[in-house]
């Protein structure tokens, strides 16, 4: 799946979200009002419905039929006063109404409500009579000549109902004109925000292996994206240097190559245009077996510099004595001083190291035979032995010469990188990647190597670790 038909695809999928999470929000928002209300409602209706009880009661303990009847209704009409929509019957115990108020005939709900229940538990009960809904409230007294009176109340709920009714069609309408709005506000924030990434993701698609110098510029997106182009810039860095160095490898290892392969093409067709004697026949195979092992040595070296890409490079650790080592390897390259009248001076020491002996010989090999290739005749090399720190030492190898221009120095360990810019080499002039290969061992060994350069001389400078 593309990228844009991801993008479109979180186009929908986000405001959908946020419609779904309002929506979801609303309603519980609504159902928390809705069952407020009617618990409020409920909590009011029963205590009206208490409240006249009690009066009622208090009035029926001082009642009597034959001196006060007239006080008792006027004591009544004063207690229901104020009492929208409340109803009352009272009733003897011979079952006669004492009193009633216009409204439903409450003795039928005796039919369809326990009131036993009712007056024993001090609750109420709801009763559904001629489409309207009330809820009923019952009690008992006894009075003290013998008497029993039983009062049911009642209160009217359908006004109750019809707000609740209103209520809820009210908060369903606004859940639904606020899930519209989210949605269409989240549709339109997405679309404002996705813009500019579409824009960006358009750019990035046309980047290939062919435009890779191409930048995307930073007032193309929003300044919180500036962040993400200028990484995505620096990517494009990096990946177009790997690619560049990539395509002069290839050139070089070409170049490389083709020099002893022509080598070896013009002198055989040389030695099959005329008979030969064995002794001709013998330099040219000693000839040929030369340029066989610079092609040899080629392709181990990179051999070794893929393994090391790879990190494939695993050190067998030993313990060193760098000073040890150093002094073989300056004997070992006295042959090759003498014929230029080349002196080291091997200064300092250091603690022993953990590390692969044979890599870093190797190491410092090609550094040394690098250092003799550019050292004038009459001078000295000079390797200078420090302990850093507890933990890392120091190598010094400094060469006198001409200086190196800064601009170089950071490329000196690039493979077939050439200072003075030139393919052709002597014959003595090494494989091109003997630096390239320092580098990797001394990485390999969790060390960093970098060169400095002034008119006195071209310095590398090696740290190591004691121990990897």
């Amino acid at each position: 799946m593309s990228w844009m038909k991801q993008n479109k695809l979180i186009s929908f999928r986000l405001p959908l979200i946020v419609c779904l999470l309002t929506c979801g929000l609303l309603y519980c928002f609504s159902f928390f009002i809705e069952r407020s209300f009617e618990k409020i409602s409920i909590q009011q209706n029963v205590s009206e419905l208490n409240s006249v009880i009690d009066s009622i009661e208090r009035e029926l303990v001082y009642y009597s039929p034959d001196e006060n009847r007239d006080e008792f209704i006027q004591n009544l009409l004063l207690i229901l006063t104020g009492h929208h929509r409340l109803f009352v019957y009272v009733i003897d115990e011979k079952g006669k109404i004492v009193y009633r108020t216009r409204g439903p005939n409450l003795t039928v709900a005796k039919n369809h409500i326990d009131f036993d229940t009712i007056i024993a538990n001090h609750s109420t009960a709801i009763w559904n009579q001629d489409k309207a809904s009330y809820r009923i409230a019952a009690s008992r007294v006894s009075i003290e000549n013998g008497r029993q009176y039983t009062t049911i109340v009642a209160v009217g709920r359908d006004l109750h109902l019809e707000f609740i009714r209103r209520l809820h069609d009210g908060l369903g309408l606004l859940i639904a004109i606020a899930c519209i709005l989210a949605l269409i506000g989240s549709f339109v924030s997405v679309y404002f925000t996705q813009k500019p990434i579409n824009r960006l993701i358009k750019k990035i698609e046309k980047v290939n292996f062919k435009s890779l110098n191409y930048r995307i510029p930073a007032s193309l997106v929003p300044i919180k994206y500036v962040s993400l182009v200028k990484a995505f810039n620096e990517m494009l860095n990096r990946i177009e240097d790997v690619f560049q160095r990539q395509r002069n490898f290839t050139a070089d290892i070409a170049h490389e190559m083709r020099t002893p392969i022509t080598n070896l093409t013009t002198q055989t067709q040389i030695v099959l245009s005329n008979a030969r004697t064995t002794n001709e026949y013998r330099e040219i195979l000693y000839s040929n077996l030369e340029e066989y092992e610079k092609m040899s040595q080629m392709i181990s070296d990179m051999l070794f510099l893929a393994q090391a890409d790879n990190r494939q490079l695993v050190p067998n650790l030993i313990d060193i004595d760098l000073h040890s080592l150093i002094t073989m390897m300056c004997e070992y390259f006295e042959p090759l001083t003498d014929e230029k009248n080349i002196a080291f001076n091997l200064e300092g020491n250091c603690s022993h190291i953990q590390g692969d002996k044979m890599m870093l010989r190797r190491a410092i090999s090609n550094i040394l035979s690098n250092a003799i290739r550019y050292t004038p005749e009459n001078q000295t090399i000079t390797i200078i032995l420090s302990q850093v720190s507890e933990k890392r030492v120091r190598i010094i190898i400094s060469n006198p010469g001409k200086k190196v221009d800064s601009k170089h120095l950071p490329h000196l360990f690039d493979r077939f990188y050439r200072v003075d810019e030139s393919r052709h080499r002597n014959d003595n002039s090494g494989t091109g990647i003997g630096l390239a290969i320092v580098k990797s061992i001394i990485e390999a060994h969790k060390g960093s190597i970098y060169a400095e350069s002034d008119e006195q001389s071209t310095r590398f400078i090696i740290n190591l670790p004691t121990t990897i």
